[in-house]
């Protein structure tokens, strides 16, 4: 019986190591088992992490570049004298249709000098939708520049590009921003050789003196006027007129090209016109008849000196002689082939016993031809 038991005992306790050992061998792989979670896990919050990281500085790149300050600041370093017209190309700028990128760039270069730039908003026309900035170079506003939208990035924030560049209250001379000119009818205008089309003409068939009284006669001489705005620099200005160049005066931003002359013309003419000029001087003193003089006028002319009064009465009963100095013509303009006028200036020296008085005489005559001959149609005493 004693043999049974130690029998039994061993058994059990052989059972029971057996149990330690399976237990242990279970621990063993819960042990394995929850260590392979835990790499797991944190494999895969690591992953979590990165793609989280990797997803923020995504966000924050593309919030960043959909913030205008940032294309703005981009825009602003690259405003340098030597790559201003290089930004411009590459952007796509074109101010008008006279002055190319290379007008604008001298144009910033000029102001930019060794100034320092920065920009600020352009209060009352930024936003977040159209965002508008003030260049400056040191104190002085040069540019307004306005951005456009270049598309969306991943994140579907807005990315900027440079828009326009203008130089509305940004510049030193109002005035050029706008600029007038009056021409011949029929003339060309060029401006930086580029021609000003007819959408720029806001006024035709514009009469002026000394042409007004001259339509019973020939075809009205008449001018066209043309304005042309958001110009920065003064422009290469030319105006052709029947295959002539024409000067073009300027004044106060308003540019004035006159009716060609014609040297051949006034060489043909020079002794005609200065008959009728000296015989209004013998008229005025009295050495003239009025009828000589209106027998070479008709129209306005023949009327305004058939009312002029002569100045000849108070040398009345005096002896007197008279001589015609400094003759000359000048402004010789032509109209058409039926039609000139021209500036006539000379002084009218008279002297009788105790004294003397030279009148300072300046006319201009229009002239007409009417059945071959040449008449003075209008005259204005300057």
């Amino acid at each position: 019986m004693a043999d049974n038991y130690k029998t039994t005992a061993q058994e059990s306790a052989n059972g029971a190591k057996k149990n330690r050992s399976r237990k242990k061998k279970r621990g063993k792989k819960r042990f394995k088992a929850f260590s392979k979670f835990l790499l797991a896990y944190a494999g895969i919050l690591a992953a979590l992490i990165v793609i989280v990281w990797i997803m923020l500085v995504g966000f924050m790149r593309d919030y960043e570049e959909g913030r205008p300050n940032v294309a703005m600041d981009k825009i602003i370093s690259q405003f340098e004298p030597d790559n201003i017209e290089k930004l411009l190309d590459e952007n796509g700028i074109s101010l008008n249709e006279f002055e190319n990128n290379a007008v604008i760039a001298a144009y910033l270069k000029e102001k930019l000098g060794g100034s320092e730039i920065s920009y600020k908003k352009k209060a009352g026309e930024f936003s977040e939708e159209t965002p508008v900035y003030i260049v400056y170079a040191g104190d002085a506003a040069i540019a307004k520049v306005s951005l456009a939208e270049n598309g969306k990035n991943a994140h579907k924030f807005k990315k900027w590009k440079l828009g326009t560049v203008s130089f509305d209250g940004c510049m030193d001379n109002e005035q050029k921003k706008e600029m007038v000119f009056t021409v011949p009818s029929g003339s060309t205008i060029q401006l930086n050789g580029v021609e000003v089309g007819e959408s720029y003409i806001t006024e035709e068939a514009v009469q002026f003196e000394p042409c007004m009284h001259v339509g019973d006669y020939v075809d009205t001489p008449v001018k066209t006027v043309y304005t042309v705005s958001g110009l920065i620099m003064e422009p290469d200005v030319k105006v052709i007129y029947n295959g002539e160049e024409l000067a073009a005066e300027e004044q106060d931003g308003s540019y004035t090209a006159e009716y060609p002359s014609d040297e051949e013309l006034l060489a043909q003419q020079q002794d005609h016109i200065m008959s009728i000029a000296e015989d209004y001087g013998r008229y005025i003193i009295n050495r003239g008849s009025l009828s000589k003089l209106n027998a070479n006028m008709i129209g306005n002319a023949r009327e305004y000196v058939s009312d002029i009064p002569a100045i000849w009465a108070f040398l009345w009963g005096m002896t007197y002689t008279y001589e015609f100095q400094n003759e000359s013509i000048s402004n010789f303009r032509k109209y058409s082939d039926d039609c000139f006028s021209c500036d006539i200036y000379y002084d009218l020296y008279v002297k009788w016993n105790n004294g003397s008085k030279t009148y300072n005489t300046s006319l201009t005559y229009t002239f007409v031809k009417v059945d071959g001959k040449w008449y003075v149609a209008d005259m204005i005493i300057n």
